[in-house]
């Protein structure tokens, strides 16, 4: 592969770089672009995402919902990736005034809210139609970022280590309990957010080890396959 003998002629020159994926070999990280990479904590990988359309500036270019990009960053947080988000300059060098205010927006949220992502890693359970979770230290953070409706009631499985508490970001007291080997978190849908609920959860001991477990979705036909067929006959 032309592409690994790139990388190979790379480290003799410097040792210790590090190499993504896009000379066609392996390399050292995945780059998912334009899209939020899927669950994977054994490789590292990064999403690479714009906040327009495209990757240079162009003028009156749409710009992502506050929602789309604070869901992008959530969604590869709880992937255990990184989001590698892309701001195209004027060419003046300033940047477009309304990418300057999203990036704010998302700041502010971050300044309230950072501590369920910043120095957490992905997991333990996999992301699920509703949402994602993080974990650091001894605690899980799952991300509600979509729910169908009603009061949402979440089983998480047992990861082998009791829960202490169960409390959202604004500090309500959450009501769980845990039947055989899960745990159902009920929660009140008039204390839903519209872009992130955060629920946190509070371990007896380090939940950093725990493997990673998938999460029983919402809907019944997530990540179900699907057969489609067609009796129409061909229009000439």
């Amino acid at each position: 592969i032309r592409g690994q003998s790139v990388i190979d002629h790379i480290r003799r020159i410097q040792p210790d770089i590090i190499v993504n994926n896009r000379t066609g070999a392996k390399g050292d990280f995945d780059t998912p672009e334009q899209r939020v990479g899927n669950f994977n904590n054994t490789r590292p990988w990064e999403t690479c995402m714009t906040i327009g359309r495209q990757w240079a500036w162009k003028p009156d270019d749409e710009v992502k919902s506050l929602e789309q990009c604070l869901h992008s960053l959530i969604r590869s947080a709880g992937g255990d990736g990184n989001l590698l988000f892309n701001v195209g300059p004027r060419p003046d060098g300033t940047i477009e005034p309304l990418q300057v205010e999203r990036l704010k927006e998302m700041g502010q949220w971050l300044s309230k809210y950072g501590y369920a992502i910043y120095g957490t890693r992905g997991g333990p359970f996999k992301p699920t139609d509703w949402g994602v979770s993080t974990r650091k230290g001894n605690k899980i953070f799952l991300h509600i970022l979509r729910w169908a409706g009603g009061t949402p009631r979440i089983a998480i499985p047992d990861i082998g280590i009791p829960v202490k508490s169960v409390k959202l970001a604004d500090g309500n007291e959450t009501k769980f309990e845990k039947t055989g080997n899960e745990y159902l978190i009920a929660i009140d849908e008039n204390l839903l957010q519209p872009v992130n609920t955060i629920v946190e959860i509070e371990y007896e001991t380090d939940v950093m080890n725990a493997d990673p477990a998938d999460v029983r979705p919402q809907s019944v036909s997530f990540m179900k396959s699907v057969t489609a067929s067609s009796n129409l006959k061909p229009y000439y």
